[in-house]
């Protein structure tokens, strides 16, 4: 036996000796696999070289990146579903169609061409279908805008976005059908608004021409909002939703999204206003408050764009520049004219780059200032007129607005045509409103000066177009003001959006995130 014991285990040495080049080359193979996945593990989680933590906030893992660059990629793609739209019928979509509008994190899965299924019920049937996708942002953003679509059951009751055996039910709204006006203007998302006198210009202004204002709210001052409130109630505009996006209940980390989105997702919420109107208008508008278009050759809107496309056959779209303007404006609403307003206008030689009027039927998402998506040969670029842009207005009493130090623009004479008729016309429509009773007993509450605008303009200026515009240097960071200081005043409080947030189950690759029964609150205050 012990014989036996001693030649296996000389059996066994020899063997050993034989293979140790083979033994220790796969024991260090292990080793190294072993390495990788800690350090993959370690880079989901905490890497010091992109200066990001995780921590654990409400049950949800959030990613701190302050440097605003990580490209690291997350087991899970999640998605903040903004709308989403049924079409019984749609020139552009089909039949039976459905649109949805999200946030989506585009840098831990890619998202190009990025298809999901969706389970369209009503009371008889369920249909299954394959939503394709496009995305409107940029690469420096870790999420983007993305426009979905497909085709599903007719008297849809029920819709529900399924991978890998689990669904989750996301609410829906119909489209429109009908608009106020032929022309829509959908007005970017607000926040810490204040300043009603653009407001007030801007609104008469797309009334005299045929527009119709439909304006996003996340955060505005109490005062402003009962003024629009009654604009709306006259049929002038409509307020919308701007929602803060979150995430209520995860289990895989994830980036904060409103700090990692360009511009508080404006893309999205122009591709909702899009989405909402894209049955119901003849044109759409993408503007913000302080863009206003005067038409120089036609009287309104709508006969101006159709004699700009009519005589640039195979275009479907208007861009058009944003020209710099300081204009003087009133302390309050009862010293408010247009006409002196109109006379306080000064141009610049300064065009930015500008924005868009689509036919909706040839657009089904957009970007900021156009679609990644629709050839620029379809565009009409038109010269004249451009945008009257009244981003930083001079206070009739006199006080210096120092935010116009930042960024130095030379103004002269007004380089644009606004007819002396449409001038008295606005006024008149001014004067009837400013004088009605309800109007007219919440005027005093407006705000008479600047607060929150210097702090803001100042804040974009460091954050974005500084090293944009006047050093050039360029921002390697998504472009976005989310750490913006907004601080809340006593005397004037903001009313702000909010709903019922909802987190559907852990799926993959994309996780979705929505909300229903939006609502206007005075408990969150002046914040983005």
């Amino acid at each position: 036996m012990i014989f036996k014991l001693s030649n296996l285990f000389i059996f066994q040495m020899r063997w050993f000796f034989s293979n140790k080049q083979r033994i220790i080359l796969t024991l260090v193979f292990y080793f190294v696999v072993l390495l990788l996945i800690s350090l993959r593990k370690e880079s989901i989680y905490k890497y010091s070289s992109e200066n990001y933590d995780l921590y654990n906030a409400s049950s949800s893992f959030i990613i701190s990146d302050p440097s605003g660059t990580s490209r690291s990629k997350l087991p899970v793609s999640h998605a903040f579903i903004n709308s989403v739209y049924y079409y019984p019928t749609s020139k552009s979509l089909g039949d039976n169609a459905i649109a949805f509008t999200m946030a989506i994190d585009q840098h831990s899965h890619l998202m190009k061409g990025h298809t999901f299924k969706v389970l369209g019920y009503n009371s008889t049937d369920v249909v299954e279908s394959v939503a394709t996708s496009q995305t409107e942002g940029i690469g420096r953003c870790r999420y983007t805008t993305m426009m979905a679509r497909t085709n599903t059951i007719s008297h849809l009751e029920r819709i529900e976005i399924e991978s890998n055996g689990v669904s989750v039910a996301i609410p829906f709204k119909m489209a429109r059908y009908t608009a106020p006006k032929p022309v829509i203007i959908c007005i970017s998302p607000q926040f810490a608004a204040e300043q009603w006198q653009m407001f007030v210009m801007h609104v008469h202004a797309a009334n005299q021409f045929g527009g119709h204002l439909h304006i996003y709210l996340t955060s505005i001052i109490e005062s402003y909002y009962e003024l629009m409130k009654e604009y709306e109630k006259l049929g002038y505009i409509t307020m919308d939703f701007w929602l803060r996006m979150k995430f209520m209940n995860t289990k895989t980390p994830y980036f904060e999204p409103n700090g990692n989105v360009e511009w508080r997702n404006q893309a999205g919420a122009q591709t909702d206003c899009l989405l909402q109107y894209k049955e119901a208008a003849e044109y759409i508008a993408f503007f913000d408050m302080d863009d206003i278009l005067f038409p120089k050759y036609y009287p309104t809107y709508l006969e101006e764009f159709n004699a700009v496309l009519a005589a640039n056959p195979g275009t479907n779209y208007l861009f058009y520049g944003r020209r710099e303007h300081e204009f003087v404006k009133a302390s309050t609403l009862s010293e408010f004219t247009f006409t002196e307003l109109v006379q306080s206008l000064r141009s610049s030689q300064t065009v930015k780059r500008g924005k868009v009027v689509v036919r909706p039927d040839a657009y089904n998402s957009t970007w900021i200032h156009n679609s990644k998506h629709v050839s620029f040969k379809t565009g009409v670029k038109v010269k004249t007129p451009t945008l009257v842009h009244v981003q930083l207005p001079v206070d009739k009493s006199g006080k210096r607005n120092h935010s116009r130090d930042l960024w130095k623009i030379e103004f002269g004479p007004l380089n644009e045509t606004i007819r002396e008729d449409d001038v008295r016309a606005i006024e008149e429509e001014i004067y009837r409103l400013k004088n009605m009773t309800t109007i007219a007993e919440l005027a005093p509450y407006l705000p008479s000066s600047d607060y929150y605008l210097p702090i803001v303009f100042k804040c974009y200026f460091d954050s974005f177009y500084k090293d944009t515009f006047v050093t050039k240097i360029g921002v390697p960071r998504c472009p976005n003001a989310d750490v913006c200081d907004l601080p809340q005043r006593d005397d004037y409080k903001c009313i702000h959006s909010d709903a019922q947030y909802y987190s559907g189950p852990d799926m993959q690759p994309v996780t979705y995130h929505f909300t229903t029964d939006s609502f206007w609150s005075k408990d969150i205050g002046c914040y983005q």
